[in-house]
């Protein structure tokens, strides 16, 4: 299926309200200190449809309800080379586990772990206020990394079908954005923007399927509404994948689609540490090669980003 031209103007005008909503106050100048550090992110949700993991399935059964855990694990020594740049040698370990109890709900694209060592290239830079306050940051790196992917280690989940693959190799660049403008007392304009540019020698696809150039475009646009130590935030979201390659499984419906629709999170920041949201989305999708029956979706669930070191 084709892209149609309305959602392509909807995928450049939140990009452009995401980048373009005006220029940082500032940025934070200090060079932090070379060390190890921690991270936990990734979150737990309820999907309706959940197309953008979703591959053939002959059972026949209703497709419909997936409760799921995805949580990557992020270990990293950085060492600066001036304020801003950093070269940091990785291991991650990604969890991803169901807890339906359907037989859509045991395959093995949804209850797995990859696992990867890496290296990056990084620079990071804050956004800081008049007042000294954090208003958000660029984050950007070049990387590549090597990944193995092994079965779920609940038994009662499908182990990973012999002719397909458990090895990949990527290598990209990644950008993360986000930036808050008060407008008022209790209230900001936010934007935020994911991208990841990247080939994957096998994408963990079946035997003799390789070569995958991905790009991922995911912002949001929203506003922040101050209640006490939580605040409400509407938005808009839009997630555009497409493989940029010719071969017949460079076209399957989970690597190129748009998903967009508005959405409402709670952040719980001041409660507890790092990003965390409780939130619910009502998405669109739209298909450009081959087209799955899905089209809307329904997620609802936490997300949340912790350094722990």
């Amino acid at each position: 299926m084709k892209q149609k031209p309305g959602k392509k103007i909807i995928v450049a005008a939140l990009l452009l309200m995401g980048t373009a909503a005006g220029a940082p106050s500032a940025f934070a100048g200090e060079k932090p200190a070379d060390g190890i550090r921690l991270e936990l992110g990734g979150g737990a949700y309820y999907s309706k449809n959940n197309f953008d993991r979703k591959r053939d399935d002959a059972s026949g059964e209703t497709r419909e309800g997936y409760y799921l855990l995805s949580v990557p694990l992020t270990l990293s020594w950085k060492h600066y080379l001036d304020e801003h740049t950093y070269a940091a040698p990785y291991l991650d370990l990604a969890v991803t586990h169901d807890f339906g109890e359907a037989s859509r709900n045991r395959h093995y694209w949804s209850n797995s772990q990859v696992a990867g060592v890496g290296f990056r290239l990084g620079t990071e830079h804050s956004y800081i206020g008049r007042n000294g306050e954090y208003l958000g940051g660029l984050y950007a790196s070049l990387y590549s990394e090597y990944q193995v992917m092994s079965s779920s280690i609940d038994r009662s989940k499908q182990e990973i079908p012999e002719d397909n693959a458990t090895e990949n190799f990527k290598s990209g660049v990644s950008m993360w954005y986000s930036r808050s403008y008060p407008v008022a007392s209790g209230t900001s304009f936010w934007t935020e923007l994911w991208g990841e540019f990247a080939y994957h020698s096998t994408s963990f696809s079946q035997k003799g399927e390789g070569d995958y150039l991905l790009a991922t475009v995911a912002p949001k646009v929203g506003v922040s509404f101050d209640a006490g130590k939580i605040a409400v935030e509407p938005y808009l979201k839009a997630e555009l994948v497409n493989d940029f390659l010719g071969k017949e499984w460079n076209r399957e419906p989970w690597l190129n689609y748009l998903q967009y629709g508005p959405g409402l999170r709670i952040a719980l920041g001041k409660i507890l540490p790092g990003n965390v949201y409780l939130y619910a989305e009502y998405l669109h999708v739209g298909y450009f090669d081959k087209k799955q029956e899905a089209s809307d979706d329904v997620r609802a669930g936490v997300s949340f980003w912790i350094p722990i070191l």
